[in-house]
């Protein structure tokens, strides 16, 4: 009988070495190793035959795939679909197994989550070795022991000693009933440095559940340095113990670092609401956390009664048959802990992953950082992310709903996204006490949105500290209701589409309609900005002239000399001799008269200005922009100034006409200095009609459709402010290439202080002419007086009066001559460099100004390059330059 089951040994040998054979394509050592690994497997017990049988049809279609291609996959299903339904075949996923491991040796491939053991052979149901057939040696069967890290020599079957092996297998025999049989024990020789000596597999297991809850054990301990559990070094244990445990030990070193960043984040001295969620909801996934290692614990303390470690360990450290596990449950194993511990290990991770990156971050910034893992593919990822996210936003989603609501501010800590400044009060509240952080809002929250966010709030304290408007807001109680009924989720899921977006709009949009009705209606904003337009942009003509001949005598005084009130006195005058006077109260109360600061050379006609006095609700708006008015008002005044100053020349020329021609050597002077004031004249009027009406009429137009259109507060502060840019770009003030539009404006002022000079000029020839007119009819009048034979002349007489009048024509008038072409030089210098000047500007109302500066083409006849820049061709090559 020992003979014949002899026999049936090496016959199953020889058949299971010819299918390795095959596999490694006649490869004798690949196969040799095929045969050592599936004697191995074919001695082990199965776990159960289906799921032994799912998990390897599961690994052969994952190898074909990753090998072959997915239309292999699919026809390895087919195959494996028809041999399910054949009968003849007992043991099908034995056979599914064997085919397998020999493929994986045959290949050399490995598989990550595949742990080989140590290659045993084959013992037969008499404890024998399965022979292999011989290569011509009766040497003994050699046992390989293999390790991934290290290829130890073989060792002799005859020289095994030290540590028992006890195999159970199962076989079927030739009539196909299956039967138990029992190997005897054996011992094999292992070096003492790669074998475990006296440390159980139970041992390990308890080690490890201390190691998942960040305590130190007798074989795993924390270390400070590599900050993970290591094996103590006076423990040695096998290479795939250790692979087992420091992959388990990693369940430990993710649960210390979700622990260490729980106890910083919690012991901050700043950690806010938002920050503590955070610490809650790791708290919460660490509770179950614990439930799953309370139940590998007492999985461990049920087998730790029983005398003798799992059967299902890999090696057995005692030869009595382990007592069996309750009826439903398995014995606790080191490669079934691992299996178990997979989605644990996972979540761990990623819950370590966000609360590493969390660490000293609070608020907004901190919501921001768990978002991110929000758009991750694994969904299972994206659930935990979401509940995490429905715990840490819950502060700050209350803070929104209590400011948008209220317009309150609870943010103790500095969590929320907008911050306010208390010590802000009055017109600057709306400007400077509120501002939206940008480091604090949140991910899932637009620029766009926070701004909204801020400007209902800020619209709401508006309401109540600058206008004393205490009235119920239109749809609030709605929106409080849908605040209360929303989800947390719907804030960080911000669905453009969703309910909780649109009541948000809605709030922000009747809450600023609130503050532009409350504007308009109650504290006349359009015409408080009607009367800036009248009055501080020179829009009241008939009270600006009238202001400008009153206060003539003033403003030619030096600027030290004036005083404020006699200069009220006579605003006071003309507004009661114009139109201005059926202005309303409030709006005349405001108009004021102001002083700009004084330097040594000026005259009261450079630092007049008027004023108009902003506050309340109102001055939210103009306030901010006092400067720029005065500013325009500056400018205007002066080009306003010059048409003044060129209007009483011409007033004074056409008086003089008629006398010049008793003083016939100043016609041909008067003359020049006729066509250079008609020259002026021209340039003054231009740029009075471009500034007034291109420029200022235009963007009011402008301004006045999108005061209407305005959805907010915000609307109109921008586009008032947009029309005072660009009426100051258009008055050659300010601009984004500001360099250049300082030289216009310095040529500009340069061109206004030639018509002083001018003006200077013709006063000192006018009164000249006056005087010389006076002399020469005294001197007829003694001429006719002495015809008369009354007395009047006399030699000395004669000679005085020749002298005079030789000096009028030889001295003076040449002189006057000489000053006036040169001031008609300068001008026309200056304007030359003006119109150039123009033409260099990208805007095309620019180049118009130029051409109806220079509508009789004088400068252009006399200037090519003034010509050269009026044509297409220099246009489009200076666009292209640029």
């Amino acid at each position: 009988m020992s003979k014949l089951n002899g026999d049936k040994s090496n016959y199953i040998g020889s058949l299971l070495h010819s299918l390795c054979l095959n596999y490694a394509d006649q490869n004798e050592a690949v196969a040799d190793k095929s045969f050592h690994i599936v004697s191995k497997k074919l001695t082990q017990p199965h776990c159960g035959k289906e799921q032994c049988e799912f998990v390897t049809v599961e690994k052969i279609k994952g190898r074909i795939g990753k090998i072959r291609g997915q239309e292999d996959v699919h026809s390895f299903v087919d195959l494996y679909h028809k041999l399910t339904q054949s009968v003849a075949l007992k043991n099908r996923g034995a056979v599914l197994n064997f085919l397998l491991l020999a493929s994986l040796q045959a290949d050399g491939d490995r598989e990550n989550n595949l742990e080989q053991p140590f290659y045993i052979p084959l013992l037969s149901p008499a404890g024998h070795l399965p022979a292999m057939p011989s290569r011509g040696s009766s040497s003994p069967q050699e046992l390989y022991i293999n390790s991934s890290r290290q290829r130890p020599a073989p060792v002799s079957v005859m020289q095994q000693t030290a540590v028992p092996l006890y195999i159970n297998s199962r076989f079927s025999d030739s009539s196909g009933e299956l039967r138990n049989v029992q190997s005897r024990p054996y011992k094999a020789k292992v070096d003492s440095g790669s074998f475990i000596t006296d440390v159980s597999e139970s041992a390990l297991l308890q080690e490890l559940i201390y190691s998942f809850q960040g305590i130190d054990g007798k074989i795993l301990k924390w270390s400070k340095v590599h900050e993970e559990f290591v094996v103590d070094a006076q423990v040695k244990l096998t290479v795939s113990r250790r692979r087992y445990v420091q992959r388990l030990a990693e369940l430990g070193q993710l649960y210390m670092q979700v622990n260490d960043c729980c106890a910083k984040m919690s012991s901050s001295h700043n950690t806010g609401l938002v920050c503590q969620s955070l610490v809650a909801a790791l708290r919460s996934e660490l509770v179950e956390y614990y439930r799953a290692i309370a139940v590998w614990q007492s999985q461990i303390q049920q087998q730790c009664e029983s005398p003798a470690d799992s059967p299902l360990s890999e090696e057995a450290a005692t030869a009595a048959a382990p007592a069996p596990a309750p009826r439903g449950q398995q014995h606790l194993t080191l490669r079934r802990l691992l299996v178990y511990s997979q989605e644990p290990l996972g979540r761990m991770r990623w819950l370590a992953a966000i609360a590493r990156s969390c660490v000293g971050k609070k608020g907004g910034a901190l919501a921001s950082c768990a978002h991110r893992y929000l758009q991750h593919g694994d969904s299972a990822l994206k659930d935990l992310v979401r509940h995490l996210l429905s715990v840490v936003c819950k502060p700050v989603f209350e803070m929104i709903s209590r400011w948008i609501l209220e317009g309150e501010l609870d943010d103790p800590h500095g969590e929320f996204f907008i911050a306010a400044n208390s010590n802000i009060m009055g017109d600057q509240l709306w400007h400077e006490k509120y501002r939206v952080l940008d480091i604090m809002v949140p991910s899932f929250i637009s620029p766009s949105q926070a701004k909204k966010i801020l400007a209902t709030g800020k619209s709401i304290n508006f309401l109540r500290e600058i206008c004393h408007d205490y009235s119920p807001l239109k749809g609030r109680e709605e929106l409080k209701h849908t605040l209360d009924c929303a989800s947390v989720d719907s804030l960080f899921l911000m669905e453009r589409e969703g309910n909780l977006q649109f009541m948000m709009d809605s709030a922000y949009l009747d809450t600023s309609k609130r503050v532009l009705d409350v504007l308009i209606d109650q504290y006349k904003f359009l015409e408080h900005l009607q009367a800036m337009r009248r009055y501080l942009l020179l829009g009241q003509g008939d009270f600006i002239r009238y202001l400008m001949e009153l206060l003539e005598p003033e403003l030619n005084k030096s600027a030290s000399q004036l005083l404020p009130h006699n200069l009220m006195g006579i605003m006071e005058s003309a507004i009661r001799a114009t139109n201005a006077q059926f202005e309303d109260a409030d709006i005349l109360q405001r108009l004021d008269v102001i002083l700009l600061h004084v330097t040594s050379d000026d005259v009261g006609w450079d630092i007049f200005s008027l004023d108009y006095h902003v506050a309340g609700p109102i001055g939210t708006i103009f306030k901010q922009e006092r400067e720029s008015y005065l500013m325009l008002f500056s400018a205007l005044w002066r080009t306003k100034r010059m048409e003044w100053v060129l209007s009483g020349m011409w007033k004074r020329q056409v008086t003089s006409s008629k006398m010049v021609h008793k003083v016939p050597e100043l016609v041909p002077l008067m003359k020049q200095m006729h066509l250079l004031i008609s020259e002026m004249v021209h340039f003054v009027h231009q740029m009075q009609y471009y500034l007034l009406f291109e420029v200022l009429e235009c963007s009011w137009d402008e301004l006045i459709k999108q005061v209407h259109q305005a959805e907010s507060l915000d609307d109109i502060i921008l586009a008032h402010h947009v029309f005072l840019l660009n009426v100051k770009s258009g008055a050659l003030l300010d601009s984004e290439e500001a360099q250049r539009k300082k030289n216009l404006s310095t040529k500009l002022r340069a061109v206004y202080d030639l018509i002083l000079q001018l003006q200077s000029h013709e006063k000192s020839v006018q009164e000249r002419m006056g005087q010389e007119l006076e002399a020469r009819l005294a001197r007829e009048a003694e001429v006719s007086r002495a015809g008369q034979g009354q007395w009047g002349r006399c030699a000395d007489t004669d000679a005085k009066e020749a002298v005079r009048l030789r000096e009028f024509a030889k001295v003076y008038v040449p002189g006057a001559g000489a000053q006036m072409r040169i001031l008609a030089k300068s001008y026309r210098d200056l304007v030359r460099q003006f119109l150039m000047d123009l033409l260099a500007e990208d805007d095309f109302s620019l180049h118009l100004l130029s051409s109806r500066l220079d509508f009789s083409e004088y400068y252009k006849r006399h200037d090519p390059e003034i010509s050269e820049r009026h044509t297409h061709l220099h246009r489009r090559t200076s666009l292209h330059a640029k």
